[in-house]
């Protein structure tokens, strides 16, 4: 086993070979990795293995983004995952976790505040679908 995955959680190893396994070896070189290299190396679905990465199924590898104009142009693992030190490890990933959730508390916000903007918007369109089928229904097709 590599020795930088010695106090990591055993359960948040990804299996040897598998493709998030293969992704995770790459930042654990501990260098900056770019989009393009990752897509280069994992296809346009790489996104996916990340997000397995960063997800609870591998315990919440934290994988910080560089952004350049607010758009994400590489990322690298949190230094503290690399210290071989089991106490700074399941800090970044508590950090990694809080994040997470804070993304999917503020979705179901987000989410939950548009349902009644969403609704007049679908009654409006069925509506107006019902209206112009009533209205060809009325005329004849002329021949």
């Amino acid at each position: 086993m590599n020795p930088l995955y010695q106090e990591i959680p055993e359960a948040a190893i990804p299996e040897i070979g598998s493709k998030p396994r293969l992704m995770l070896d790459l930042f654990m070189t501990g260098g900056v990795i770019s989009e393009q290299a990752l897509c280069d190396k994992f296809g346009r679905n790489y996104r996916s293995i990340l997000q397995r990465l960063r997800g609870e199924k591998y315990h919440y590898w934290y994988l910080i983004p560089v952004k350049e104009n607010n758009v994400i142009e590489a990322r690298y693992l949190d230094p503290r995952h690399l210290l071989s030190n089991r106490n700074q490890d399941a800090l970044a990933r508590k950090v990694r976790r809080k994040e997470l959730k804070q993304e999917s508390l503020n979705e179901a916000i987000n989410g939950a505040s548009r349902v009644q903007k969403a609704y007049e918007e679908f009654e409006e369109a069925r509506t107006k679908l019902a209206e112009l089928e009533k209205e060809n229904a009325q005329q004849k097709p002329s021949v």
